[in-house]
């Protein structure tokens, strides 16, 4: 039995940033690459298509795992027939969560139907959270389907930090201004660094620009808090099923993160003493104000301790193998932790 798994190149941002390093942390575990190139399959005929697909799929064997990394930010129907083409040889298919198309937008709530019908041809699914795996079963995934936890994004890296984070006053932001709105309305007093190439309209407001991974955890490592929020009400939403990528960037880092309430993860920010989680910006800005020195080096030594798992890649190996498991074993069902946890923190 060989295990692949799928990962697009030829786009860029936190897409391909997210994809190869799950590939990569699942090469570790002995898994397999299979490369997606991303370009305009719209117009490519069925017939060419199919040659495409023989050629992705090519080293499968019947009985072999293909862990399917979605969305391919292909048309669903390159995903359906490329599924299809791995099934028809033999292959199983986990799918991997990593945005749900149907939430990302309001517009896109007609591709519900589709993108679940996708998620059905898989044996197993890797949701990013226990809120998404519950929306899920309500909205067409099939009762019987097996499911895995990511729980949180990893952000694996090489830099060690010998020294904790420093007590500074400060929030750090990772976004556009333009996405997510508040940097040009931010008035409070606790000053708020934006790591963004945009200029902010916002008072006590520093833009920093952008900076490239490396550097840009050395600099949110020198202390201050890392700010995960969102720009309107469904974006909102969106982040109570799905995991943010920046806020793994700021725990990566070692410094305390600041989350809203309702977060698909916040269960783990409160359990593990990592932040602060806030009902508005206006509470966060209060609390940081407010807090004393020893308060923020309790939560800087939690997240030390907490932080190289997600470094280290644990939570995406954890998931991998769960998975592997599921299809493997006939007496598992599900891993991780109870839904009565999730279920006590809603």
């Amino acid at each position: 039995m060989k295990i692949f798994i799928t990962c697009i190149n030829g786009i860029g941002g936190t897409a391909l940033e997210s994809q190869v390093m799950v590939s990569d942390i699942a090469h570790q575990l002995g898994f397999r690459n299979m490369g997606i190139y991303c370009y305009d399959s719209g117009t490519e005929s069925e017939e060419s298509l199919s040659a495409r697909y023989d050629g992705i799929i090519a080293s499968i064997s019947p009985g072999d795992i293909v862990f399917f990394q979605h969305p391919t930010w292909h048309q669903l129907r390159f995903e359906e027939g490329l599924i299809e083409r791995i099934k028809a040889y033999g292959g199983r298919v986990v799918m991997v969560v990593h945005d749900f198309i149907p939430l990302m937008f309001e517009s896109n709530w007609c591709f519900l139907g589709d993108v679940t019908g996708i998620f059905n041809s898989a044996e197993v699914l890797v949701a990013p959270s226990y809120a998404m795996k519950k929306f899920l079963l309500d909205n067409g995934v099939r009762a019987d389907m097996k499911f895995a936890i990511q729980e949180i994004w990893d952000y694996t890296t090489d830099i060690r930090f010998s020294q904790p984070a420093k007590f500074r006053k400060e929030i750090h932001f990772a976004g556009k201004p333009s996405k997510f709105l508040f940097p040009d309305q931010w008035d409070f007093d606790v000053p708020l660094k934006v790591y963004a190439s945009e200029q902010c309209a916002g008072e006590n407001v520093q833009v920093m620009g952008w900076m490239d991974s490396d550097r840009l955890l050395l600099e949110l490592a020198k202390g201050g808090f890392g700010l995960v929020w969102y720009g309107d009400d469904y974006l909102h939403q969106y982040m109570r099923y799905n995991n943010n990528f920046k806020l793994s960037t700021y725990l990566a880092a070692g410094i305390p993160v600041i989350v809203p309430r309702g977060v698909s993860n916040q269960y783990l920010i409160e359990g593990n003493h990592l932040g602060i989680v806030a009902d508005t910006l206006e509470d966060a800005a209060e609390q940081v104000k407010n807090m004393s020195e020893a308060e923020y080096q309790e939560y800087v030594r939690h997240v030390r301790e907490f932080s190289p798992l997600i470094r280290d890649g644990y939570f995406t190996k954890k998931f991998l193998i769960e998975a592997v498991q599921m299809l493997v074993r006939r007496d598992v069902d599900d891993y991780g932790i109870s839904n009565m946890i999730y279920e006590a923190n809603l």
